[in-house]
């Protein structure tokens, strides 16, 4: 630290300059910063279950699907020509893979020994039609249900679109050309749509929220210093360090998704705290008669460990977060660790080499003057002294409870969840699990001889099972397909009871209507079938037993008759998902503190010290897990962030460790020190806090649920940690850490 000021003091000009280079070279990568915002960009991409989705996606076609609800009267022939109209304009669009619908969909006639696959609509349509198509229709497995309402109040649009296309732009000219086309409401549910809603959402929500905490942060600024460089500095700082994190992400090629929205405020909230340390002492040391350079260089001495140790911590908490198996957490983690380590140099280096330049001010006003705050800090410290062991047993009451509450926790993955009840997806994705029994899916990969009847009537069983679960709404397979061909040709369900006759019905179809059709069922050499089970959006345990059903059926039906079933679909990516977000939960936080704690004890020379400082993070990350436990909070993507956060905003306790060693240093006793301690850094505590709290309070206008919920959590999360760095942690240093030569801190280190 000691190297830091006097560069700030020498070269105050050289500095700033570096600093400017260096901000345009990052802020020239925001022009290559990407957004990712579909729900496969939380899944890593060797995800086994991911892998086999892709080949999937590759044998069959298809994409990621939007399923649009079209209300009003079906089965009317102006209905019918609007749906024609609609189906075709979407297919028009660049990026659409598939588009089913009545409009498109075949029928299957025998004519004289021959098959005959025609399109379900002829060309003109008229009353005398109607009849027989719905007649068909409702007849139909692949059909009824599915492409229709039973009520014949809504008509589905199954659009598959490439999962590397722009979503925001197809959910809008999806929606446009559907809208255009038909007259009356349209519903669009699935991943293009969420993933505009949150594209959208984060357009509104980053600027809004960004504003609002860099308004209550400049407000406690000013009220802490009452004075415009006391708010402008801090600002400057948080700046600088934005423009680096983001702009890194940009160089990286990193692709940032909802959960980045909250990285902007996280650097402002963490990295201002870091100034007001600086300044804090910067001005205590003007009111206390030093000259402006002396008082850059004391400020930047004395405070130079507390914040180096502060910025370490909180760097290191949030880069424990790269451990993440899940892309944008781990995006998040290492972006927001650069910001806070940016931040900590522009508060060390381009605030002092700022003030070494600017006057005076006219005013001056010592932060540490007694106050209504430091007054009460003073009397916190006293009544410490006397109940220092009823502190701690208090401390270790509360984590015991914290740690009961805790296994009760419950991952949830279900995107749904993300948004608002409000939110037209969420509206529109709960009228389609309603009208057409699901817009969610898991998919069975079965590896046999699909011409083989007995592998097909075990397809068809296992179909038959699972749709009559309340949370399916209807199964699809090639078994499916070839009782259609059998019925056409024979005028009865059933499969044929051979190899050759299955043979040939798929001949006969492929000679008389699109091979393309039974693609996405079967591949060309009929060893690799798709079955898709269609079933509502469920809470992740819902959805985890249901799945869990699926595949016990899938073994004990299929499994007998075919090499392989493998289950996946994006369903289960979400599963895979949640089961990876518990696991990377555990190796984070004991990563995170282990790093606090190790970069504690080294800066400070002691691994007494060092455990000591982790004292309030303890107590802090156990009573955020346990309210979750104890009040139903799922831990999701964005909660799952709590915890190092938590570790990252929350080691401003160390300044109080600072101010102890430092008075144990000048001879003082513990509990002399102790007082001194609270009293002289508790009101930097107490602002910083308020900043931090108030930047993330910020979140509270969220339009995402979870982000909300990180909001209030953070919110105790700042108040805890500040309450237990002003006593249980004063009192563990005064049970474990008395006046001892070996825990001297040098300053200048």
């Amino acid at each position: 630290m000691h190297l830091l000021s006097q560069t700030a003091l020498r070269h105050p000009w050289r500095v700033i300059l570096l600093f400017l280079v260096l901000s345009a070279a990052f802020g020239a990568g925001l022009r290559g910063l990407e957004l990712d915002n579909s729900p496969e960009s939380l899944v890593p991409p060797d995800l086994p279950a991911k892998l086999l989705l892709d080949q999937a996606r590759e044998t069959f076609g298809g994409g990621d699907m939007e399923l649009a609800a079209l209300e009003g009267e079906v089965w009317t022939p102006e209905a019918l020509e609007q749906l024609r109209a609609a189906t075709d304009a979407v297919a028009a669009i660049e990026g659409v893979q598939r588009v089913t619908s009545l409009a498109n969909a075949k029928r299957m006639e025998e004519d004289d020994g021959f098959l005959l696959v025609e399109d379900l609509l002829p060309e003109t349509l008229g009353e005398a039609d109607i009849a027989g198509i719905r007649a068909y229709v409702e007849g139909h497995p692949l059909y009824a249900g599915r492409l229709v309402s039973g009520d014949g109040r809504y008509a589905a649009v199954i659009v598959e679109v490439d999962p590397a296309a722009d979503m925001k732009r197809l959910n809008h000219e999806i929606g446009a050309a559907l809208a255009a086309a038909w007259n009356g409401p349209v519903h669009l549910a699935g991943t293009p749509a969420l993933s505009g809603y949150i594209l959208d959402t984060m357009a509104r929500d980053i600027p809004r929220q960004l504003l609002l905490a860099i308004l209550i942060i400049a407000l406690v600024f000013f009220v802490n210093f009452r004075s415009q460089r006391g708010v402008l500095l801090p600002l400057l700082t948080v700046l600088v360090a934005l423009v680096w994190a983001l702009g890194l992400g940009g160089w990286l090629g990193f692709k940032l998704g909802m959960i980045s929205s909250i990285l902007p405020v996280v650097v402002l909230a963490v990295g201002s705290s870091f100034t007001l340390h600086v300044l804090n002492r910067f001005y205590h040391e003007l009111a206390a008669g030093a000259s402006r350079r002396e008082a850059v260089l004391l400020a930047t001495r004395e405070t130079g460990l507390g914040v180096l140790v502060s910025a370490l911590a909180a760097g290191a908490g949030l880069a424990a977060l790269f451990s993440s198996s899940i892309p944008q957490i781990k995006s998040f983690g290492l972006l927001a660790a650069f910001g806070v380590l940016a931040a900590f140099l522009a508060s060390s280096l381009l605030v002092p080499s700022i003030l070494v330049l600017l006057k005076n001010p006219r005013r001056i006003m010592d932060p540490e003057r007694p106050d209504a705050i430091s007054r009460a800090m003073r009397r916190l410290g006293g009544w410490l002294l006397g109940a220092r062991k009823g502190v701690l047993v208090a401390a270790v009451v509360f984590l015991g409870a914290m740690l009961y509450f805790i296994p009760r926790i419950q991952a949830e993955t279900s995107f749904l969840s993300y948004f608002p009840k409000t939110a037209a997806p969420r509206e529109a994705t709960e009228l389609v699990d309603r009208v057409f029994g699901g817009s969610d899916n898991v998919i069975l990969i079965v590896d046999g001889d699909l011409k083989d009847p007995e592998l097909l009537g075990a397809i068809y069983r296992f179909e038959q099972k699972v749709a009559a679960y309340p949370e399916v709404g209807s199964a699809a397979s090639i078994a499916d397909v070839i009782r259609e061909l059998h019925k056409a040709l024979t005028g009865a369900y059933g499969l044929p009871d051979s190899r050759e006759g299955v043979a040939q019905e798929i001949l006969l179809y492929q000679m008389s209507g699109d091979p393309e059709d039974l693609a996405q069922f079967m591949d060309e050499a009929a060893t690799t079938a798709q079955v898709t089970v269609q079933v509502r959006s469920l809470p992740s345990g819902a959805m985890q037993d249901l799945v869990d059903r699926i595949q016990a059926d899938a073994e004990a039906i299929i499994g007998p008759h075919a090499n392989a079933v493998d289950t996946t679909g994006s369903s289960v990516l979400m599963l895979e998902t949640m089961r990876l977000i518990l696991h990377d939960q555990y190796v984070s936080l004991a990563l995170a503190f282990f790093l606090v704690a190790l970069f504690n004890a080294l800066l400070l020379r002691s691994w007494i010290v060092g455990l000591v400082s982790i004292v309030p993070l303890v107590l802090t990350v156990s009573g955020q897990f346990g309210l979750m436990g104890l009040f139903g909070i799922p831990l999701d993507t964005a909660t799952a962030l709590i915890g190092a956060i938590a570790i990252g905003v929350g080691d401003y306790s160390v300044h109080i460790i600072v101010r102890y060693l430092e008075e144990l240093r000048k001879g003082r006793s513990a509990d002399d020190a102790a007082r001194e301690s609270v009293y002289v850094s508790g009101r930097a505590v107490f602002f910083t806090a308020l900043a931090i709290g108030g930047g993330f309070m910020a979140l509270l206008f969220s339009g995402f649920a979870p982000i909300q919920t990180f909001a209030k959590l953070m919110g105790f999360t700042v108040g805890a940690t500040a309450l237990f760095a002003l006593t249980a942690l004063p009192a563990a240093l005064l049970v474990f850490v008395r006046k001892d030569r070996k825990h001297e801190v040098v300053q200048d280190a």
